[in-house]
């Protein structure tokens, strides 16, 4: 179990499906912030690499991690969003697939190879800090806001460097800076395809907008979708957009279809350690002490299972045992040890 800190809480996205780790006294994760991870996420596919910048504690792309196996680097600057976004990610089990960098989003091609990503996700601070504009006297909530730390043309500039050619980017803005993004994109080779709008009700400005800009492309063909309504007249979240925020029985089905599969690990009579991968964990720890059950345990028996995790996905599964394995020693105790493991 991950520790909290002060003012630190543990809540739930998308049903109860994803645990995120929170600061009540800091900003939490918006209805924003899974709109854009839900558009992005019809886009990405397993083989893909995204990259989440201004990533926060991760919302977004853990949310985008539950629907496919992609390869993510999220980047984040607040030391207590870093530390979060780690401990959630550790929570729903998707170290193996998350990489979090505390850094400047301006240093990212530092650290991230340029040119290699199919998709980049931007939540990016909304607002510009004019000269003698008055910002939140909490540093955290304006880091968050205003463009302190990097603006929105760097931040495009950075999204069409680590992108591929054809490569697509993603990004929540307020709508009365469109103009700036399109001009900003077209500058660093990104043309606008798609935007779409989002009303409170029917009949008001639009208030929040997601672009999809693709990589050195033809700059014409942009489209401007019709308005999504988010709330109803009580000001409760639209079906359409319940969806997006939580599981429906029709998702809840299909994901229970796909079976249920396990990554487990034994300790084995010599001390060591065993990552494995099955759909049943009882027969499995049987074929083991039989001397059945790998090369590796035949002749370290009797062995015994003293950590277990379920998935609804074989593959990922199999990508959890693949990570534990190529980690050596010290790290499995401390893993181990972190998941209250005695051993």
């Amino acid at each position: 179990m991950v520790e909290l800190g002060k003012n630190e809480r543990i809540d739930f996205m998308y049903s109860n499906n994803l645990r995120i780790v929170q600061d009540k006294t800091a900003f939490s994760f918006s209805s924003d912030t899974l709109l854009l991870a839900y558009f992005a996420k019809e886009m990405i596919y397993d083989r893909y690499k995204v990259a989440d910048l201004c990533a926060g504690n991760c919302a977004a792309t853990m949310y985008m991690a539950y629907f496919n196996r992609a390869k993510y680097d999220a980047i984040e600057i607040q030391d207590e969003a870093y530390s979060q976004a780690k401990r959630s990610i550790e929570l729903n089990h998707m170290e193996n697939r998350i990489t979090v960098h505390k850094d400047n989003v301006l240093n990212a091609t530092n650290f991230l190879r340029k040119d290699s990503y199919d998709v980049v996700t931007v939540n990016p601070p909304y607002f510009k800090v004019p000269k003698g504009h008055e910002v939140n006297p909490d540093r955290k909530k304006a880091i968050a806001r205003h463009e302190i730390l990097i603006n929105l043309e760097q931040i495009i500039e950075v999204s069409s460097q680590l992108l591929k050619m054809k490569g697509k980017m993603f990004m929540v803005h307020r709508p009365e800076r469109l103009g700036e993004i399109c001009y900003y994109c077209m500058k660093h080779d990104l043309s606008v395809k798609e935007v779409q709008p989002f009303v409170s009700h029917r009949g008001e400005d639009v208030n929040l907008i997601i672009v999809e800009a693709v990589k050195h492309t033809a700059f014409d063909g942009t489209v401007i979708h019709d308005a999504i309504e988010v709330h109803d007249k009580d000001g409760k979240f639209l079906p359409n957009i319940q969806r997006i925020l939580r599981e429906t029985d029709e998702d809840r089905e299909k994901h229970e279809n796909q079976g249920i599969y396990f990554f487990y690990v034994l300790l084995c009579n010599d001390g060591s350690f065993y990552g494995g991968f099955t759909n049943d964990l009882s027969r499995r720890l049987k074929m083991h002490n039989e001397g059945k059950g790998a090369k590796y345990t035949k002749t370290r028996r009797p062995v015994r299972m003293i950590y277990h995790e379920q998935f609804d996905d074989k593959r990922l599964a199999l990508k959890r045992e693949y990570w534990f394995k190529h980690h050596n020693r010290q790290w499995k105790e401390k893993f181990l040890k972190e998941h209250n493991v005695k051993f």
